[in-house]
């Protein structure tokens, strides 16, 4: 092979491998989104994080920073927490389930709305979300703190 050649070919090799770094690793992140239809009484969000599990989604939420979870929930509906960020010191997030077509689920759990102090952001709050209270006495202050915080 001559001298020409392979500097050809290191040049192709090169510019495939940038390529595929630029184009194909860039669909792998957390894809920007901007959600068209806010919930009832909450502020419009400009590009949240969109995420689709909920281990991606906690270091977002557990740092209060705009970002988006939406999860399949039985019968088709989908489960969605949306962090809109920190506010006058407290985390604002929400979670409802809705439809296919984005609508709130009749008969289903109610949409929350949610401003709790950015002191009590933790793992046990990101866990309640779930139904995943680790002991009874975290469900009971985690509920205090949904009572105390949210609103239905």
């Amino acid at each position: 092979m001559s001298k020409n050649a392979i500097i050809i070919t290191l040049v192709v090799i090169i510019l495939i491998i940038g390529g595929y770094f630029i184009f194909v690793k860039q669909g792998s992140a957390p894809t920007p989104t901007t959600t068209s239809v806010p919930a009832a009484g909450q502020p419009k969000q400009t590009n949240p994080v969109a995420y689709t599990d909920a281990s991606s989604f906690a270091p977002s939420f557990l740092q209060c920073s705009p970002g988006e979870l939406k999860m399949p929930f039985p019968g088709n509906n989908t489960y969605v927490i949306t962090v809109f960020g920190v506010e006058n010191g407290n985390c604002h997030y929400a979670g409802r389930i809705v439809d296919q077509n984005g609508l709130a689920v009749k008969g289903g759990p109610p949409e929350s709305d949610c401003r709790v102090p950015i002191a009590l952001i933790n793992s046990d709050v990101f866990g309640h979300l779930f139904g995943s209270d680790k002991t009874p006495a975290v469900k009971a202050a985690q509920d205090k703190i949904e009572a105390d915080y949210c609103t239905k």
